[in-house]
């Protein structure tokens, strides 16, 4: 608990040095207005964060997450223009298609003993070249009202794709902290071999990890989608370092038996207002690379440092 309220405190500190930093260099990021559109921004990196936070707490990594994301926008586009399916039929085969994404991953890792970085990495590149094939590298448009509004809207004053992360959190975090499901993800990571000596039945529950990834990628997408009204094949580049970073900016560990979701939310939000601080900064989108870059590396050294300490 002591180190859990330790880690939350470091993400807090940060996220107010940065809101006190970009103030300074742009008085606009103070703004109501832009803190709407941060609670926007932060959200499809906060959904991808949680469906990490399950993944990184079984010592595993997935890095396929951006190009799920694109794959995902230009299929439930594609289903939702195209065939007139509807919107609902989109969502579900959207959902669906990501859980198959999961169970690939979590096959290539369970029955043929791949690396999670190195199935990650196989199926970035599929899902990356799936979605420039579906349209040859050609952007979806003409998506209807009804489907922008899941994304676009507000209830109450607070966009919806805001409360969509909000509602994945709390149902992430009773799935992580009071079910079995969470205490069996938590104890894998921490010693796979002694937990399937306890009866945990581990490649089962690795492969069901990965779906619920998969799954939640998708997600992820259908929301980007709905909030930009167009599908690019390469849209969500480079979403799989911020969702990664926040897990373990917000105390989750590579090394796995560790993550926390409201952790992982804290983290998305530091890493969201780092991408739109830098912007208002006008700094460079080249410069910003290379911050995304430091910020992952200084984040896995502060991992690295935390296990030796302990």
């Amino acid at each position: 608990m002591l180190r859990f309220i330790r880690q939350l405190a470091f993400a807090l500190i940060s996220i107010a040095v940065l809101i006190v930093i970009f103030g300074v260099l742009n008085p606009r990021f103070l703004s109501p207005i832009n803190w709407f559109h941060i609670t926007q921004q932060v959200a499809v990196i906060a959904i991808l964060a949680i469906g990490q936070t399950f993944i990184i707490a079984t010592a595993g990594i997935d890095i396929s997450q951006g190009s799920v994301v694109a794959l995902s926008s230009m299929i439930c586009a594609l289903i939702i223009v195209d065939t007139h399916l509807g919107i609902f039929a989109g969502i579900m085969l959207t959902l669906a298609l990501g859980a198959l994404v999961g169970s690939i991953i979590g096959g290539s890792v369970v029955v043929l003993g791949v690396p999670p970085f190195i199935a990650t990495l196989g199926m970035l590149a599929i899902a990356l070249g799936v979605a420039l094939l579906t349209t040859n590298g050609t952007p979806v448009f003409g998506l209807p009202e009804n489907f922008q509004i899941i994304a676009q809207g507000t209830l109450l004053g607070f966009p919806n794709m805001g409360w969509i992360a909000i509602v994945i959190a709390l149902l992430a975090a009773y799935l992580l902290n009071k079910t079995r499901f969470g205490r069996y993800t938590l104890a894998i990571g921490s010693n796979a071999e002694a937990a399937r000596r306890v009866g945990i039945n581990v490649p089962r529950h690795l492969m069901l990890i990965y779906i619920l990834g998969g799954t939640i990628s998708a997600l992820a997408g259908i929301v980007y989608l709905s909030y930009t009204a167009a599908a690019q094949p390469t849209s969500g580049a480079n979403y799989e370092l911020y969702a990664i970073a926040a897990v373990v900016i917000g105390g989750g560990s590579l090394f796995g038996g560790v993550g926390t979701i409201l952790g992982s939310i804290l983290g998305a939000l530091l890493m969201t207002i780092l991408k739109n601080g830098t912007q208002l900064a006008g700094i460079s989108s080249y410069v910003e690379q290379v911050i995304l870059g430091i910020v992952v590396i200084g984040a896995v050294y502060i991992d690295n440092l935390r296990r030796r300490l302990r």
